[in-house]
C-alpha cells in the first residue's frame, strides 16, 4: 500500500448511492475515486467536504491509496 498525495486538484464531478459507505470523487486528471470506506462518518465527511469544493470553485488537497486508488483524505 503505497499512499499518493495531491494537491491543488479541482473536483470534477460527485457520485454518491443511499449506502452510507459509498461515495466517489471524479478529481482533475484523475480515474474516479472511491471515498475510502473507514466508516460511515468519514465517508460523509469527505463527501460534503469534495461536493463544497466543487460548487464553490475551489481546489483540494489530500491523497489516495495507490493499491486501490481509494480516497484516504482530503
Amino acid at each position: 500500500m503505497a499512499i499518493v498525495s495531491f494537491s491543488n486538484v479541482k473536483v470534477m464531478a460527485t457520485y454518491a448511492t443511499p449506502n452510507s459507505t459509498n461515495s466517489w470523487g471524479l478529481l482533475q486528471s484523475n480515474p474516479w475515486r472511491r471515498v475510502k470506506p473507514k466508516s460511515a462518518d468519514g465517508v460523509s465527511n469527505v463527501f460534503a467536504i469534495l461536493n463544497a469544493a466543487k460548487y464553490s470553485g475551489r481546489t483540494v488537497n489530500g491523497s489516495y491509496d495507490d493499491a486501490d486508488g481509494s480516497l484516504v483524505q482530503v
